[in-house]
């Protein structure tokens, strides 16, 4: 008896999943962002392409002019909301694959946060919002849904050339024994006794 194998399913992305992670949820401009992504499959499949892409996406809250009929002359107005992607960049993980069924594999990543990137922003008027996302395309298939992660992105800390130095206090701790001859105290790595001045015994 022998079985057929079981053509895939076209219409719906394979069974797996991506699994992203990053070192750190915060990083400055500049910066470079670290992590890993897991791949995980309960079928086999032909992958296009795996990529971790880094963006940057802006949303204003503007206001316009909307024509009513039979209404005012200059009509109403309505707030809308305008998002644009200001950055993208992409880590390239592996091209043309056969993902195998039960393939589990960790990947590293690593991109970089442009010097002259904007900060992350939260304002009632304008975000700023940095996605790291897995993209796995797959050939003859939809696209695999994968995780996005948002990190925060902020100003690099610049140290003041001409702020003056802080000094440190050093506190050392001197341990006393007494005097073999006198009694009196004396500090352990003394070679003779303040006191009577005859010699620390071995």
């Amino acid at each position: 008896m022998s079985f057929k194998k079981r053509s895939p399913d076209k219409h719906n992305p394979p069974r797996a999943r991506v699994v992203l992670t990053t070192q750190k949820n915060e990083y400055e401009v500049g910066e470079e962002v670290k992590g890993e992504i897991q791949i995980i499959s309960e079928e086999e499949f032909e992958s296009e392409r795996v990529a971790v892409s880094l963006s940057c996406w802006e949303c204003l809250r503007k206001t316009r002019t909307v024509a009513v009929p039979y209404g005012p002359a200059f009509g109403q107005t309505e707030q809308y909301v305008d998002q644009a992607n200001i950055y993208l960049g992409y880590f390239i993980v592996f091209k043309e694959a056969l993902i195998p069924q039960g393939f589990n594999k960790k990947y590293p990543f690593i991109l970089k946060i442009p010097s002259a990137a904007r900060e992350t922003l939260y304002g009632i008027d304008n975000n700023v919002k940095w996605l790291v996302q897995t993209i796995l395309t797959v050939r003859g298939r939809p696209r695999l849904d994968t995780q996005t992660c948002e990190i925060i992105v902020t100003k690099r800390q610049t140290v003041n050339p001409n702020a003056p130095a802080t000094s440190k206090e050093v506190i050392k701790e001197v341990v006393l024994i007494p005097c073999a001859y006198c009694g009196g105290l004396m500090p352990q790595t003394s070679l003779f006794c303040p006191n009577c001045g005859a010699r620390r015994r071995a």
